[in-house]
Formats: structure tokens, C-alpha cells, sequence
């Protein structure tokens, strides 16, 4: 029996696999960013986060910098 946790992380990583070439970043750090960010959404869910909005963001773009200096480093 597969869990529905199961399920939803196999569709995270087609769909991170399917756009990655055109956003220009790995799908593990697509699926990664992903994970994160329903993290923290479920989290504020629970109990309100302050600035919500500014922390997706945040792990937004600390993933696109991440990608951005391995890019740089396989050069």
C-alpha cells in the first residue's frame, strides 16, 4: 500500500523533473525547494508564522543561489 505522503512526493519529483531543464535548475533541488516551502506552509498552517511570505521567499531564492554557485563551481 502506498501512502498517500508516498504519492504525493512521486508527483513532486515528476513535475521537478519535467520543468527543471526550462527553469534551469536540478530537480532534486526543485523537489527539495518544494518540500520546504509545504513545510513551512503546514507549519504556519498550525500556528501562525510571522512574515510568511518573506521566508517562501527566502528559501526561493537561497535555492536559486545555491544552484547559481554550483553552477559556477562546474566551470
Amino acid at each position: 500500500m502506498v501512502s498517500n505522503f508516498d504519492r504525493i512526493y512521486e508527483e513532486i519529483q515528476r513535475e521537478a523533473r519535467r520543468v527543471s531543464e526550462e527553469l534551469g535548475l536540478e530537480p532534486e533541488t526543485l523537489a527539495s525547494l518544494t518540500l520546504e516551502i509545504v513545510n513551512l506552509e503546514d507549519r504556519h498552517r498550525i500556528s501562525h508564522i510571522h512574515a510568511i511570505n518573506k521566508k517562501v521567499r527566502a528559501l526561493i531564492e537561497s535555492a536559486a543561489v545555491a544552484q547559481v554557485r554550483e553552477g559556477s563551481d562546474r566551470d
